[in-house]
Parts: C-alpha cells; structure tokens; sequence
C-alpha cells in the first residue's frame, strides 16, 4: 500500500481572519447584483472583500490568495460566464482548498444557471477557462484541476435566484449568512492561535488511513479537555478522503428509536413520515444501511452515551465500506471497552498554551496585561492545562477589575481538589436571575433546538431571551452552531441539571424543571403539580392521559414552559399557561366523556331490542 502524505509539513498555525466573507464573482455578469449584496452586508456589520477594492499594478493572485485565506466564509456567485473566466475558477479552486483543509464556510448563489449543468459541466459550464484573454497552453493544462473544483462546488448546496425578486432574495440570503457566522464566531472551546498540530497529527497517524479495514477509535481524557474540539479540527482537514463524511453531536443514546432517527436525520435531512410513528429500529437502521452501504465513510460521534454491544452492533449493520473510519467521543470511557480497535488520551495544555488560551479569552490577546500577569499565572496554574476551565473563566473574567479577579481567586482556593464542575459553578452562580433562567431552561429543555425557535418561546415567558442568549454565548456558556442551533456542553447540561436537582432531591414535583419522563408522567397520574413547577417536560404519551389528568395543570401556577415530544413547545407567562392547559385537556375530556356516555346509552339500546340474540 502506497503510504498517504504527512498532514502537516510544517507546524500549523491559524492566521487571523481579516474579513468576514471573500465573493466571487463574474464582474461582466453580476457586477450590479454583488454590488447590492456587498452593501447589505456591510448594513449586517459583515465584513466582504471583493476585488475592486485592489489598487491598480498589484499583482492580482497572490493579494486574492492571501484574501481568502483570511477570511471566514466566502460567497461564490455563480452566472452564466464564470466558468469562462480563469480568474474565477482559480478562485474557486482557492476557496474549496481553504474549505477542506480549514473548515471555511462556503455559500453557493446560482443566478440563472442549473448545478446540475455544474456537476456534469454542460451547457455554460462545458468551455472551461476559455474567456477571451485567457486561452493558452497553461489553461489547458488547469483546465483538470477547474473540472474538479466545479464538480465539487455543483455538490454544495446553494441559493437559487430564480424568479425572485432580488432585493427580497439578496436580504434572506444576508439573514442566513449572517446567521452561520455568528455561530462560527460564537463556538465555545475554539483554541483561537493555540497550537494544537502536535496531537493533530498524533491523532491522525493513529488512525491509518492508508489501512483498507474498517476502524474505530475511541477518543478518551476528562471532561473538558478538549476531546472535541481536537476531532473536529482533524475532520475538517481529512473529510475530502472519505465519499461521505458525518459529525454527529450530542447523540447520547444511540441504541434508542430516537437517537437512530437523530442519526437518520443528519445523513438525509428529511425523515420519513412511516418512520415517524415507527417502532420497529430496523426500518431505520435499513434506511442508513442504503445511504452507507460500501462508502468509505469516516463518522464521528460525539457525546455518546450507552452500552458499547449496541452501539458496535449499530456499526456492523451499517456495513460500511473499506477503509471507513468510526471516532467515538463518549461522556463515560465504559463505552469505549472491547469496542474500539485504538484508543487517544487526550494530553491536556503546557503551561505556556494555557497561558496563551486564558489571555485569548481573558484580553482578545495572545499575553496577559501587565497588571493582571501574576494572577492570570494563578490561574492559568490552578486550571492544570483544562481548555474548558480555561476558556469559560477567562471570558468570565473578561474586562473585571484586579479585585474582582483576585475575590475570584480567592473562591477557587477554597476548592480542596480541582474539580472541573466546582470551577464552572462560580461562573454560573455569577448570572443574573434573568440569564440564570435561561441557562437552567436550555440545560433541562433546549439543548439543541434552534435559536430562533428558542427566543420565540421564552420570549412568550416573559424571558427577555435575545440578550439573555447573548449574555451566555459571550460568557461561552452555549454557543450557536452552523445550523443556527443553539448548544451546551454536556459538562454544562449536567450542571444545570444538577443545581435544579438540590432544590429538592427527594420530590421531583418540588422542582422548579421536570425533564424526565417517568418524572413528568408520574406528577400527572398521581395530580401532584406543585407552584415550584416551571418547566416540564414529557416523552412519546398517549394524549388520552392527559386529557384523564388534565387537574395536574391547576397546580402548576408557575407553569410558562410544556413540552411534548414531536409536538411545538406551550410557552406563557406564569399563571396563565397552566389555565390555559387545563382549559384545552379538561375541555377535551369533557368531549370525551359525553362520547363514552352517547356510546354506552346506544349499546344499552341495541341489547335492550334483543341485538344479541
């Protein structure tokens, strides 16, 4: 077997990003078009590059490589004449090297072009690199490398003009841009110019890619060291191997109907209705089976939780192609026996990468300020090289004064034992009530869900959620993933969970969160709804219980959340969520009732005329 390259031929490094975005574009065929969308994204506060602002007599490659390069995201407006340009397809090939290799973010917009046409290079996309100045010997010998780029590129989703209007299309498009970066922006645990190449490289070597076999390596080191982050630094840089490429987070436990359906979801988009309704865990075990069946696929899961014989059984019946590749990132290293072929430790910081992290977080610079050195040693020291610590109390102390640092300290040198959840609990008990409330919901509820979805309902609440979740993600205790979905550490969710617990261990229905089913089922069936209640939340339930028990909700005064599983979340203020509940079941049960009276008295009339006979 011939060996694969080294990943990396120098040490690797993360150049600060100068712009937000770099367009491409055929400046003969959309010069107007991307004029109005670089002015919306300036009006969104996103930073474009584009061209025209290159001075005359500079050379044009090496400034455009250099822009890429530094920037976050690029917008690829594809027309009739952009494969026509040299320039352009040379950009192309740029952006889609920084995407493999970094993990930019690229956006497609078609203006009256078909992606099919794209992929199969027909129609305006069949004379490659010939525009007028630009044929020659060299183009031919690009043309290759330009067919490759444009196959890719056709493979990306896009934005599709078509016949909407263009000042409407040009706004929704910003929207979404907007979105993704903000979430690129605000991931937590990102090591910012953090050298990380050393177990990069570690990691990758250990996964042999030039093996033929299918292997699965389990990614093992405590809570917050940093497990995920590292693999998904690696993955951005090794998916382009692979036919298909998966990262699935928070995926908990796998060996259920529900995480199968998780599953699903992320390698198709759409589920099934049937499936929807479904019992049965092979319909969608079949159905992955034909999305991977013999693909050289590398599937990440991350955060997974339950017995490892089901999950390696799950890997088996997917039947996976030669040379796939598995990582497992799992909460407890119990999953990870007798199941993985290797297995990473994670090593956690030196003491000049903590330093370096915390500064990041702590002053937006890569050295502490000069009167903050001896205590940012403190804590850099205390934190032993844990980037969730370091991360989370170096935003946190973000723009406090000496003293405010040094009562910190003084808080932490009280904790006999360094325990990762002791240190994240000053921060949390330093929230105001209003972002307190937000976090202890997302924890218990909301993981997960969209952002947009998540600020509708707790605005309904009275919870002022657009700062509120502005607040936590600055403070890095969530963050906005690339779907717009808001996320938190399973080391948070645990503490959430954990500090709504102790309010009362003993009696679930004195809490002021109830997440577990058995919890929630058993507060309607016994009627033991409390005014602690705020939240809760049920599993998969036959609405007939809730119609029977629908007395619970008079108790629950403080009730403004309820949630069902596949249903859309009840949000309202206290005191009027609960009477509005017990209103649409109690109303419900009373229909129901009448049904079962008019159905005995016809019963009891066909026996009374001898209907049994």
């Amino acid at each position: 077997l011939t060996a694969r390259p080294q990943l990396f031929s120098r040490p690797f490094s993360i150049p600060r990003c100068v712009h937000d975005t770099f367009i491409s574009y055929k400046q003969a065929d959309t010069r107007n078009f991307v004029s109005h969308l670089y002015d919306a994204l300036g009006r969104n506060k996103i930073r474009a590059f584009i061209d025209r602002s290159l001075e005359r007599g500079l050379e044009i490659t090496p400034v455009i490589n250099e822009a890429i390069e530094r920037s976050r995201s690029a917008i690829i407006v594809i027309s009739q004449n952009y494969a026509s340009s040299p320039w352009c397809l040379d950009e192309l090939d740029k952006i889609l090297e920084c995407k493999e290799k970094k993990g930019q973010l690229v956006f497609l917009i078609f203006m009256d072009v078909d992606p099919r046409e794209m992929r199969e290079q027909s129609g305006p996309f069949a004379r490659i690199g010939q525009s007028e100045k630009g044929s020659g010997q060299k183009n031919v010998d690009n043309i290759q490398r330009w067919r490759d780029a444009l196959c890719k590129a056709g493979n990306l989703t896009g934005w599709p003009l078509e016949n909407r209007l263009e000042a409407e299309f040009i706004k929704s498009v910003v929207e979404k841009i907007s979105r993704r970066l903000s979430g690129l922006q605000k991931k937590p645990l990102a090591f910012h110019l953090v050298r990380l190449d050393s177990q990069i490289q570690a990691l990758y070597s250990l996964l042999q890619l030039e093996v033929e076999e299918v292997l699965i390596v389990g990614i093992s080191g405590t809570s917050g060291i940093g497990r995920t982050t590292l693999v998904r630094a690696l993955y951005h840089r090794i998916a382009d191997q692979f036919d298909r490429s998966y990262f699935l987070s928070n995926m908990m436990d796998i060996s259920s109907q529900d995480g199968l359906i998780k599953m699903l979801e992320t390698f198709s988009g759409d589920i099934p209705k049937y499936l929807e309704f479904s019992d049965d865990i092979r319909v969608a075990i079949n159905l992955m089976r034909s999305k991977l069946h013999n693909k050289r696929v590398l599937l990440v899961f991350d955060d997974v939780e339950g017995l490892g014989a089901p999950l390696s059984h799950l890997i088996k019946a997917l039947n996976l192609g030669s040379g796939s590749r598995v990582i497992l990132i799992p909460r407890h290293k119990d999953t990870l026996i007798n199941l993985c072929n290797k297995i990473y430790k994670v090593r956690p910081l030196n003491d000049d990468q903590a330093l370096e992290l915390f500064s990041w977080n702590a002053f937006q610079e890569r050295y502490p300020k000069n009167d903050y050195k001896m205590l940012s040693n403190c804590f850099t020291s205390f934190f032993k090289g844990l980037p969730l610590a370091l991360t989370v109390m170096g935003s946190f102390l973000n723009g406090k004064s000496v003293k405010e640092w040094q009562g910190a300290f003084g808080r932490l040198k009280k904790i006999h034992q360094v325990k990762v959840h002791d240190i994240l609990r000053i921060v949390i008990d330093g929230l105001e009530d209003n972002e307190r409330t937000i976090f202890l919901d997302i924890a218990c509820f909301l993981n997960g869900y969209d952002k947009e979805e998540i600020i509708k309902s707790l605005d309904q609440c009275g919870v002022h959620a657009n700062s509120g979740i502005e607040i936590l993600a600055q403070k890095l205790l969530i963050y906005i993933d690339e779907n717009n979905k808001i996320q938190m550490h399973d080391l948070f969710e645990e503490m959430g969970r954990q500090i709504v617990i102790q309010e009362c261990p003993q009696n679930p229905s004195k809490r002021s969160r109830i997440w577990h089913h058995e919890d929630a089922l058993q507060v309607f069936k016994q009627n033991s709804g409390t005014n602690a209640i705020e939240g809760i939340k049920l599993g998969k339930v036959a609405v007939e219980d809730l119609i029977m028990n629908a007395d619970s909700f008079k108790k629950m005064k403080k009730l403004r959340l309820f949630i069902m599983i596949d249903h859309v979340p009840h949000c309202g203020p206290a005191g009027h969520l609960s009477e509005k509940l017990w209103r649409c079941f109690a109303g419900n049960s009373n229909n129901m009732f009448a049904f079962l009276e008019a159905l005995v008295k016809e019963i009891s009339k066909f026996w009374s005329r001898g209907g049994g006979a």
